[in-house]
């Protein structure tokens, strides 16, 4: 679970860099995912047992909380233009990408308190 935590951070950062910097061609950040069964299947990470279910479901809980700042943040700078692009046109993108970031971040916060 820790790696694919990390994976979902790592792809979420990168998706809100490259939708900021690059507008709607930065959704090509998505296609990160295709990577993720590489992943998992060279570590051989896909074993989990009860106690990281819970966990995982822990950290679906505190995400909903900064998910719903990440999109409110989203709203409030729908009229800021970052690099020719506003952020109101990509709002979709940033708020997968944001998705992403949070629910990673706070999965690994709460796999290393817990462990």
């Amino acid at each position: 679970m820790k790696v694919r935590f990390m994976f979902e951070s790592f792809v979420g950062l990168i998706g809100l860099i490259a939708v900021l910097l690059l507008g709607k061609g930065g959704g090509v950040f998505m296609v990160l995912f295709v990577l993720f069964p590489v992943i998992v299947r060279r570590n051989k990470a896909n074993i989990t047992d009860e106690r990281e279910l819970q966990l995982f479901y822990r950290t679906s809980n505190f995400t909903l909380i900064l998910i719903f700042m990440a999109l409110t943040l989203i709203y409030v700078a729908s009229g800021v233009t970052i690099n020719g692009h506003t952020v109101g046109d990509n709002w979709y993108l940033l708020s997968i990408a944001s998705i992403l970031f949070v629910h990673g971040l706070i999965g690994m916060v709460v796999f290393k308190r817990m462990s």
